[in-house]
């Protein structure tokens, strides 16, 4: 059974994250699985006090979902870097997705989700989300996909088509232009009508639009707004030689300062939906 992973360090944040992620796994029928990293030599004075601490707050937890999580709810406490044995535990579990918190624990204690949230979106093999506790809905009603000239915008399309198809949801295709150049406004309005076209033949509620602007994220993130949008869909690129440019100037602005949750999928495998 596919499962959603989801890093817990108990802070507001991640335990909102939770219950978004319950959501989901509810109407794809998967299990739950959450996952707690000690990092190494934290806790070593005290020789294990920390790990069973760690097991009381995951029972309490799993007492509080009893019967609300309909396929499967279990957890794991690793110890390590944060990123990475949450990255491992996905790939672990062949898990379909990580929904997280894009910010955790503040004030004088570590930041642990939200130092670790953009490693793991740049990581993953499997689609992200991260949430921030202020978004408090069930659902995705309304989904932006932003699409610009690149052929990576693709694999985006389809994941989105699924979450789409979970939620009922509305989806605002937005194509963002950089530039004024007229063969490049050609093809990305080429790029959104054929996105549209897609959706439409699955049947998907869908609107577009394209707009100019200096800046893909902030364009991204106001029209999310203006829509009313419940989750951003982006594309990371980790196989590119240049993809820590590419994330560090887009995903990773749009993880951290966007208040709409963000989906962030990786080309894992050729998309079933091409531009042409």
């Amino acid at each position: 059974m596919n499962k959603i992973v989801v890093p817990v360090d108990f802070s507001e944040d991640s335990l909102n994250a939770l219950d978004c992620a319950v959501s989901i796994a509810n109407k794809a029928e998967m299990g739950v699985a959450l996952i707690n990293v000690i990092k190494s030599g934290r806790f070593d004075f005290f020789k294990g006090v920390e790990s069973v601490g760690t097991k009381g707050d995951f029972e309490e937890i799993l007492m509080r979902y009893e019967g609300k999580v309909q396929h499967g709810l279990e957890y794991t406490i690793k110890k390590g870097k944060v990123f990475r044995e949450i990255v491992d535990y996905a790939n672990e579990l062949n898990a379909h997705m990580i929904v997280m918190g894009s910010h955790g624990l503040s004030g004088f204690e570590e930041i642990w989700v939200g130092s670790n949230s953009f490693r793991v979106v740049s990581e993953a093999k499997c689609s992200v989300v991260t949430i921030r506790k202020s978004f408090t809905k069930r659902s995705f009603d309304k989904i932006v996909l932003p699409i610009d000239t690149t052929w990576e915008s693709r694999h985006k399309v389809p994941m989105t088509l699924e979450i789409a198809k979970l939620f009922s949801s509305e989806v605002h295709v937005l194509g963002t232009a950089l530039s004024d150049d007229e063969g490049e406004m050609i093809k990305l309005n080429n790029y959104v009508s054929q996105t549209c076209d897609f959706f439409a033949e699955n049947s998907i509620q869908h609107e577009s639009k394209v707009i100019k602007g200096s800046n893909s994220t902030e364009m991204s993130i106001q029209y999310g707004k203006e829509v009313g949008a419940d989750l951003i869909s982006i594309m990371t690129e980790q196989d590119d030689p240049f993809s820590s440019i590419l994330l560090g100037s887009y995903a990773q602005q749009m993880v951290h300062h966007s208040p709409i949750p963000v989906m962030c999928s990786h080309r894992r495998h050729e998309s079933e939906f091409r531009f042409t």
